[in-house]
């Protein structure tokens, strides 16, 4: 590979890594906060609140860019986050059917949640939120 294509590709992957959330958890991350709770409960239990904060913290975001949207570009992104809604679930129950019913599952499944979430987040805010601060919402 010649060193014209090579810089285009490194910027591209320096790009991605800038855009990783950070605190996205996923049960395997290095970094994960909740895995500092304590017992397997207590991770549980974080990564339960994690989840229904990153769930929120979409619904905000969603509501804020479908208020300055208007017809099809309406239309397309709902249809869009009833998609990306399955491939959510169906992903973190991938995920946490790894662990074959066992305890481990427990704290994989809202780890999940709450990481692809933030994605979610992070990817609808790179696409739409330009149009959030043009004309409000």
């Amino acid at each position: 590979m010649t060193s014209k294509y090579l810089l285009p590709r490194v910027a591209i992957l320096a790009s991605l890594g800038a855009v990783a959330p950070a605190q996205a958890q996923h049960i395997n991350a290095v970094d994960v906060s909740c895995r500092s709770a304590g017992t397997g409960a207590d991770q549980s239990n974080c990564f339960n609140l994690a989840a229904k904060k990153a769930d929120a913290d979409l619904n905000v975001t969603y509501r804020r860019i479908l208020g300055v949207l208007k017809g099809s570009d309406r239309q397309k992104l709902e249809s869009a986050e009833r998609t990306w809604l399955v491939y959510r679930d169906q992903t973190c129950a991938a995920e946490r059917d790894l662990y074959e019913g066992g305890t481990g599952g427990l704290t994989t499944y809202p780890a999940c949640l709450e990481a692809v979430t933030r994605h979610r987040i992070d990817d609808l805010k790179a696409a739409y939120w330009w149009r959030v601060e043009k004309f409000g919402g």
